[in-house]
């Protein structure tokens, strides 16, 4: 039996810990001990059967637990599994049971794939990426690491997404087209164009606001 610690038990945490109780059958060797999270008390107001066991800084990595990372913004993400990485911890990726994966796709270690994502056919998912409900990618498109996709986006054929970039709820980036790391792709923007890092883009067609 793998004890899963979530890291993070915000919002996103307790939706992970739900999706994992409901994907049960898929991973019957995955038993849920509690959550990492610098705010002992994130748990207090919810009913939940386990509870925050540390703190991420003083977490000290067992050798039959595994970590799944429920952490959304990008930054924080890679931030916080470098540091456990280097603490030796070892990262689970979880793909919910409802998830469509096709031929030759490639999914990065501490990945969370959330419940009805799709990605089609031959594409690659980086590392530590968050697929949110109803998000995917179309053929030859991808992902990389500690990216964040919202719920409902569409990463449609050949588009790449960079490095450590958030890209909000039913926003859609067309075929082909590059958004470079450490950019915000702003709710329900459709991207025509190739994004450069670092910036932030809004609308429809989207436009550079930062």
């Amino acid at each position: 039996m793998k004890k899963i610690l979530i890291v993070g038990a915000g919002g996103f945490g307790r939706e992970v810990y739900n999706w994992i109780k409901d994907s049960q059958e898929k991973y019957p060797d995955w038993q849920v001990v509690g959550f990492l999270d610098d705010n002992l008390s994130a748990l207090k107001e919810y009913n939940y059967e386990v509870g925050v066991v540390s703190t991420i800084s003083e977490y000290r990595p067992q050798d039959d637990e595994y970590l799944v990372m429920a952490i959304g913004t990008p930054q924080i993400k890679n931030e916080l599994a470098n540091l456990l990485r280097d603490k030796g911890a070892k990262f689970e990726t979880f793909i919910h049971r409802t998830s469509i994966i096709g031929k030759n796709v490639e999914i990065g270690l501490g990945s969370v794939l959330c419940p009805n994502s799709i990605i089609t056919c031959d594409a690659n998912i980086g590392e530590f990426v968050t697929i949110n409900c109803g998000s995917g990618t179309g053929h030859d498109a991808s992902v990389d690491d500690y990216s964040t996709l919202s719920g409902q986006v569409d990463i449609t054929g050949f588009a790449k997404v960079g490095k450590r970039v958030s890209i909000g709820s039913s926003a859609c980036v067309l075929p082909g087209v590059i958004i470079g790391d450490d950019s915000v792709i702003g709710a329900g923007s459709v991207v025509v164009r190739n994004v450069r890092e670092g910036s932030t883009v809004f609308g429809n067609p989207a436009k550079y606001i930062k």
